[in-house]
């Protein structure tokens, strides 16, 4: 009976049965939902500390440098295989390779300052952190699907879209924060009517900021994006013999600082060798492309309170 009842007011309002959960332990609340303002600041603090860190360790800089030191130098420095040496070069090697800091200080922000906004709407606890979440991870996706689909056309390496492991896991990642991302929106939207006993729309609580700023930023987003793809200045292209026999030439459409190349392509392992070449101008417009975008999306998402009554 008391799961019954559980499930039909977790029905009836999903946030307010998430927000009044009881998971204390050992007198100890487990249930973040009500801390929401802990992760707000979690979020803030950590932005700082990778912005930081981005700055000290230079502009291509990644945390997961220190990640592969870990897992590849540590165990050999213990076991006397390797040296300090060996875990500089390991930390060295990985640089401007996977997720870089600026990704983490621009979604961390946008969470933040999504959180902070949904405060101000009176709107708390889970639902803020469900609202600022889902409209973060769209940031991501939106961003991250454009990538994919550029690289694999313009770089001739349609592997990174094909559905195939172990590419496949990163396409499954990017499709979640998608999904996620749509649906939160959709649900903003829904949640923003008021009804009556009718079920009649008597008030709108919030719009999305669908005006000129909005439609200048969208601009702005798709015409950096065209720059990245048709990069007029020079770019220093490299080569890579590939199993088969042939060589891939990067192309002069949308360069990259870190190639992801399948040096085999009769392969069925779904994945690519790095090839890094330093370039802080190809870096700095990836960074800004990714900036303009994530800012689109979080002044779309971003709100604004109203109350429109019906006509009659």
């Amino acid at each position: 009976m008391a799961l019954k009842d559980s499930l039909r007011s977790f029905k009836q309002d999903p946030f307010s049965f998430m927000d009044n959960l009881n998971l204390t332990f050992h007198r100890n609340n487990l249930n973040l939902w009500q801390k929401y303002k802990r992760i707000q600041r979690t979020a803030l603090y950590m932005s700082l500390i990778c912005l930081v860190l981005w700055v000290l360790l230079g502009f291509d800089s990644t945390p997961l440098q220190f990640i592969h030191v870990l897992y590849e130098g540590i165990p050999g420095l213990i076991l006397g295989q390797k040296g300090w040496g060996d875990l500089i070069s390991i930390y060295n090697f990985n640089y401007g390779k996977e997720m870089h800091y600026s990704a983490f200080v621009i979604y961390l922000l946008v969470f933040y300052g999504l959180s902070k906004h949904w405060d101000s709407l009176g709107v708390t606890k889970s639902k803020n952190l469900s609202y600022s979440f889902g409209v973060t991870f769209l940031a991501i996706g939106v961003f991250e699907w454009f990538w994919i689909s550029a690289f694999g056309v313009f770089q001739g390496q349609p592997w990174v879209y094909t559905w195939a492991m172990p590419q496949l896991r990163i396409l499954i990642q990017n499709t979640g924060f998608t999904f996620i991302g749509i649906i939160v929106w959709l649900y903003i939207w829904l949640d923003s009517f008021v009804l009556n006993e009718q079920k009649e729309i008597v008030r709108r609580l919030w719009r999305f900021r669908v005006n000129g700023m909005a439609a200048l930023l969208i601009f702005t987003s798709v015409a950096l994006a065209l720059l990245w793809i048709f990069y007029p200045w020079p770019v220093q292209q490299i080569s890579v013999a590939l199993k088969d026999g042939t060589v891939w030439h990067s192309s002069r459409l949308f360069p990259q600082t870190l190639y992801t190349i399948k040096t085999d392509p009769a392969s069925s392992i779904n994945a690519g060798e790095w090839f890094w070449v330093e370039d802080n101008w190809v870096h700095g417009l990836n960074t800004l492309v990714k900036v303009i975008w994530a800012v689109t999306v979080y002044w779309i998402g971003r709100v604004k309170a109203v109350h429109v009554f019906p006509e009659n």
